[in-house]
C-alpha cells in the first residue's frame, strides 16, 4: 500500500486567511518570481510526519486525541519572513506567537512517542508557509521580505479551538489537502 504524506495543522478561520491574502499583495507584486501560496492552504504545521504507513493512522488518532484536553488559545501574527534567514530565501514566511503552541507540540511529541513514533528532530517555529522561491526564478540573494506587505492583518489575532490531522497529496499546482481526523480542543483560554 502507498504512504500517505502526512501533517499535524492548525487552521486559521477563512476570513483571517482571506485579509492575510490580501495584506500580503505589496509582498506579492514585488517578488513575483515567487509561488504564492493560496489562502485556503494557509496553516500552521504543528508536526510534520512526512511518507507515513496507513497501518499508523489508528495510532496517530490516539496520539491526536491526547490533545484534546488542552484548552482554546489565542495566537497573533508577528509579521512575514523567510527561510534561511540569509542567503537566497527559499519559504517565504508569517509567524505565529508562540503562546501555548510548543507546550502542545511537545505533548503532540509525547503522544506520538507513547506510539512508537520517534520525536522531531527540528526546532519548531510556528509559522504559515505564504509562498515558496523557484530556482533561479526571483529566489536571488537578499530577495527577502523587505518593506513588502502590510503590517493591517498582521495585527490580527484567531482561536485555536482545533488540531487536524492532513492528508497532502502533491500535483504540479501545488499540494491538496484533506483532514481526515479532527481534535476539538476543550475549553477557552484567553
Amino acid at each position: 500500500m502507498k504512504p500517505l504524506r502526512l501533517f499535524f495543522a492548525l487552521w486559521p478561520p477563512e476570513d483571517v486567511r482571506q485579509r492575510l491574502w490580501g495584506s500580503l499583495a505589496p509582498l506579492r507584486r514585488a517578488r513575483p518570481g515567487v509561488r504564492w501560496v493560496p489562502p485556503e492552504r494557509y496553516h500552521v504545521t504543528l508536526r510534520f510526519l512526512g511518507d507515513t504507513s496507513a497501518a499508523l493512522l489508528p495510532s496517530l488518532k490516539l496520539a491526536a486525541d491526547a490533545l484534546g484536553g488542552h484548552g482554546a488559545f489565542r495566537v497573533n501574527f508577528t509579521g512575514p519572513g523567510v527561510f534561511p534567514p540569509r542567503g537566497a530565501p527559499r519559504v517565504y514566511w508569517v509567524g505565529i506567537t508562540p503562546g501555548p503552541l510548543p507546550r502542545m507540540r511537545k505533548s503532540l511529541d509525547a503522544a506520538l512517542a507513547r506510539e512508537g513514533i520517534a520525536p522531531e528532530r527540528r526546532s519548531f517555529k510556528p509559522h504559515l508557509t505564504v509562498g515558496r522561491a523557484r530556482p533561479g526564478d526571483g529566489a536571488r540573494r537578499g530577495a527577502g521580505v523587505g518593506d513588502g506587505g502590510s503590517a493591517e492583518a498582521l495585527e490580527e489575532s484567531f482561536t485555536v479551538d482545533a488540531l487536524h490531522l492532513v492528508r497532502s497529496e502533491l500535483f504540479p499546482d501545488g499540494p491538496r489537502y484533506a483532514n481526515i481526523h479532527k481534535v476539538v480542543l476543550s475549553g477557552c483560554q484567553e
